[in-house]
């Protein structure tokens, strides 16, 4: 009969993602990962597989735990506009809070590895397009109640806005001041108008 598990996965999962987040995948070295999650690299390996392994259950712990908080508003703001309004304004002022110029993990690791790992660039895919769904969804909502003018191109609009918030976690990882991020996210939202 198995042992149980010593260790509470989920907490393990929050610190990879942590340390992914901050200093990447090619950076973090299993050594960080003991460290930063507490386990042995015995436990690691059999609970998690590999490095890469590990890395790919973070994206998925990240997608569930993360991005859904971070885009709940976009999902569930009746009106369409005031819910992308609202998205990029939380995500900006989000951005340049101290501490939180790590951007976006699938953003970071999408440039990172997406060009040399299809397994990296396939999740990266799912998740911009699971954005730009969202995005669609909201304008389609703006457009129903009117707040949305009904003579926008909806599906590029949405590839617009899920691009351009792509584009305030970029910022913000390499240290945008937030009069900047601001600057940048008032003219994405002009294409509202």
């Amino acid at each position: 009969m198995p042992r149980p598990r010593a260790f509470d996965e989920e907490s393990v999962l929050d610190n990879a993602m942590n340390i992914f987040w901050s200093k990447g995948f090619e950076s973090t070295s299993v050594q960080d990962l003991v460290e930063e999650t507490g386990l042995n690299r015995a436990s690691m390996y059999s609970s998690f597989g590999d490095k890469k392994a590990l890395f790919l259950r973070v994206l998925d712990h990240y997608s569930l735990k993360i991005s859904s908080k971070r885009f709940a508003k976009l999902r569930e703001t009746e009106d369409g506009r005031t819910a992308i309004v609202t998205t990029f304004k939380d995500t900006t002022r989000h951005s340049c809070e101290d501490g939180h110029l790590k951007g976006c993990l699938m953003v970071n690791s999408g440039m990172e590895l997406a060009p040399h790992d299809p397994e990296t660039a396939a999740i990266a895919q799912q998740a911009f397009r699971r954005v730009e769904d969202m995005f669609a969804n909201a304008l389609k909502r703006g457009i129903n109640t009117g707040t949305i003018s009904a003579d926008k191109n909806v599906r590029a609009l949405a590839r617009f806005f899920a691009g351009s918030i792509q584009g305030v976690h970029l910022m913000a990882r390499r240290g945008a001041d937030r009069e900047t991020i601001e600057d940048y996210t008032d003219t994405i939202l002009a294409a509202l108008d």
